[in-house]
């Protein structure tokens, strides 16, 4: 108890000049510069619908969704899709193949290619 207290106390008689130097407005004439409010990050888009091949002896189609993870590189390839929301074997396999073989449009960082992780939701129905 008494060395949270004493903790407290001490940090207390720290913040309080800084509180206080952090609200004052500042000086007439210093200039003001621009603040970046955005990051600068656009995410990746998909270049083209995805392909998916249906096989001879395909079960019936299911409908709902399959959660992928998926990295994609600096130039638009898709690598490590892992499945994290599953539908079924069947269908997870499928639609995690269309990703892997999909393209997309690589993220950006001020306008500067960047491979970047994304979480994907396919829909799957009739």
């Amino acid at each position: 108890m008494r060395i949270s207290l004493t903790a407290s106390l001490m940090l207390s008689s720290v913040l309080f000049p800084a509180v206080a130097m952090a609200s004052s407005p500042a000086p007439a004439n210093a200039t003001v510069q621009p603040v970046r409010v955005s990051t600068g990050v656009t995410a990746p888009e998909l270049v083209a619908p995805l392909a998916l091949s249906l096989s001879d002896g395909t079960p019936t189609l299911a409908t709902g969704t399959v959660g992928l993870t998926i990295q994609v590189d600096e130039k638009g390839f898709v690598h490590d899709v892992k499945v994290t929301r599953p539908l079924n074997a069947y269908w997870d396999a499928r639609v995690a193949q269309a990703v892997s073989n999909g393209h997309f449009r690589p993220a950006t960082l001020d306008h500067q290619a960047i491979p970047m992780s994304v979480d994907l939701t396919v829909a799957v129905a009739k």
